[in-house]
């Protein structure tokens, strides 16, 4: 993740916590451990959906944020039995489940080859919108964010905007 993902991901989701909604990520590193973080910090729920069971923290080095995501009463999803390890066709399957679980999908940071395209293919097939915050085009780690922009994502450009345009004022 870029300076600026982490940025935009720490400025998108304290102003989507002050409205009340409820942030959905996967507990990987990058977007997804800022999105957990900010919205803990901010006193915001958060749901992880995870690529393995329950009883299991992948990447190691979350363990500690999954217990604060319990203590905050968060929510840990898994459509696995509790100690079913990570494989990717599992996180394939979290990407896609988080498209399901949320009402809308907000793409911070995707390079070309990333997880995140699951998630808007899944999110497209519902009927859901997509919105994408553009990036520095000379960053590679932007790439897929531009696809998505080129395939139907919205692109937004400030938290507000995106209240906006899902209709809230």
């Amino acid at each position: 993740m870029s300076e600026y993902g982490m940025q935009m991901t720490e400025l998108f989701v304290k102003k989507l916590v002050e409205e009340d909604w409820c942030i959905i990520s996967g507990l990987a590193r990058g977007v997804d451990r800022v999105a957990h973080e900010t919205c803990l910090k901010y006193g915001g729920k958060t749901i992880a959906v995870l690529g393995h069971g329950i009883d299991k923290c992948y990447p190691p080095e979350h363990l500690k944020l999954k217990g604060q995501i319990l203590e905050s009463d968060g929510l840990l999803v898994s459509q696995y039995d509790e100690s079913v390890g990570p494989t990717p066709d599992k996180f394939r399957a979290r990407d896609g489940l988080m498209a399901h679980l949320s009402e809308v999908i907000l793409v911070i940071e995707s390079p070309r080859r990333s997880g995140v395209k699951i998630t808007v293919s899944a999110a497209a097939e519902e009927g859901k919108n997509v919105y994408v915050i553009p990036g520095p085009i000379n960053q590679t780690s932007y790439h897929g964010s531009v696809e998505i922009i080129r395939n139907g994502g919205i692109p937004i450009y400030s938290p507000e905007d995106l209240i906006v345009q899902l209709g809230y004022q």
